[in-house]
């Protein structure tokens, strides 16, 4: 996989798990009740899902440039997983609004923060494609250009 690429999905998880952790600690302060603390946690979570929305979109505008996704069978299965993470990120932007509009009107409710879970693990999953794409593109090149290389 290029260098450039790396350094993306890198970045992608690292921002995964901060996002990870902040979901962790915004059921934690549910758990205890504690107001104040959900509040400042919903803000830094708005915030990491942004970053992951700029890291999706910064290995998708690498792969486009690098012409990567491409399939030989004509498929883009990169360039697909990523809209599809795009439209999970956006899921999880719209469970985290209406998760603050909860707690501004009273309280959190439980079964938003079980949603915002399942979104998660959904997005979790659609960055392990993207990973299995990028790297499975790399194979492809290489395989290529090994057959091209004995010509």
């Amino acid at each position: 996989m290029d260098i450039v690429i790396r350094q993306d999905i890198r970045k992608l998880l690292h921002d995964a798990q901060e996002v990870r952790r902040g979901l962790d600690m915004l059921e934690q302060d549910h758990d205890d009740c504690a107001r104040d603390r959900q509040q400042y946690d919903l803000t830094q979570l708005i915030k990491r899902v942004t970053r992951l929305e700029s890291d999706v979109s910064m290995i998708q505008s690498d792969c486009m440039s690098m012409n990567l996704g491409y399939q030989e069978d004509g498929t883009w299965h990169v360039v697909d997983s990523l809209h599809h993470a795009f439209a999970i990120i956006d899921i999880l932007f719209n469970g985290l609004k209406q998760v603050r509009t909860d707690l501004n009107d009273s309280f959190i409710h439980p079964a938003e923060l079980k949603q915002l879970e399942i979104d998660w693990d959904r997005f979790r999953k659609t960055v392990a494609q993207i990973r299995k794409y990028l790297q499975d593109s790399e194979n492809f090149q290489k395989t290529k250009g090994d057959f091209l290389s004995d010509r």
